[in-house]
């Protein structure tokens, strides 16, 4: 049993120094060196324990597929799909998206290079982003797609993609850009105030874009 414990300990350890490296300097800037030495274990690990370097990524990378996929945006939706015809259920569904999204990414309880691995798969083509694009993103996007043109179907998919963005955007730039924004507004962390402020500006901001009459604000699921 303890050399079990050891060994999930040593696993953990180099996946945690591998995502927090990736998500800093980019994957293909990572030697096995830095791994080691931030895991504080030796190279020989990665090998024993993954296979390799590229295995170890692939690692980190289906971990936050896992993470975003525990509460996906389909589960987020899901309890509105039955009154999508109706202003409070639409309300309802681009609210869900939106806490979703603010939820996942500054859940204090989850490392934070998660949302950095995203923002670094995404600049460069790779296997490792059509794994997270295909298993992560592409269901995330189909689902808020699905939604806005069911609440407008006049919607060319342009726009929808438009709008999807404007929705997400902010969200994600106050994560990547968290130093920053943290420093700006003289906080240690985004309080609960601050993000439900978000919340709301976003989802007013998208039921103006969709022509809805109907205002979700502080609105609860």
């Amino acid at each position: 049993m303890k050399t079990y414990a050891t060994s999930e300990h040593t696993r953990e350890a180099l996946l945690h120094a591998a995502g927090e490296l990736a998500a800093e300097k980019g994957f293909a800037n990572v030697s096995t060196r830095e791994i080691a030495r931030r895991a504080e274990e030796n190279i020989g690990s990665i090998h024993y324990h993954y296979g390799g370097k590229e295995q170890l990524f692939e690692a980190v990378v289906q971990r936050v597929i896992e993470r975003g996929n525990t509460y996906s945006i389909e589960a987020a939706v899901s309890p509105f799909r039955s009154r999508l015809d109706t202003p409070e259920g639409q309300s309802g569904a681009l609210r869900a998206i939106v806490r979703r999204e603010i939820q996942v990414l500054f859940d204090s309880d989850q490392p934070g290079w998660h949302c950095r691995i995203v923002y670094q798969l995404m600049q460069y083509k790779s296997p490792l982003q059509d794994k997270l694009q295909k298993e992560l993103l592409d269901p995330m996007v189909s689902t808020i797609s699905e939604v806005l043109q069911h609440i407008s179907p006049w919607l060319t998919r342009q726009e929808t993609m438009l709008i999807s963005f404007l929705m997400i955007s902010p969200i994600v730039s106050h994560a990547d850009y968290m130093p920053f924004c943290l420093e700006q507004l003289n906080l240690d962390r985004y309080s609960d105030d601050y993000l439900q402020t978000m919340e709301n500006f976003i989802v007013r901001q998208t039921e103006l874009l969709l022509g809805m009459t109907t205002n979700s604000e502080n609105k609860t699921t």
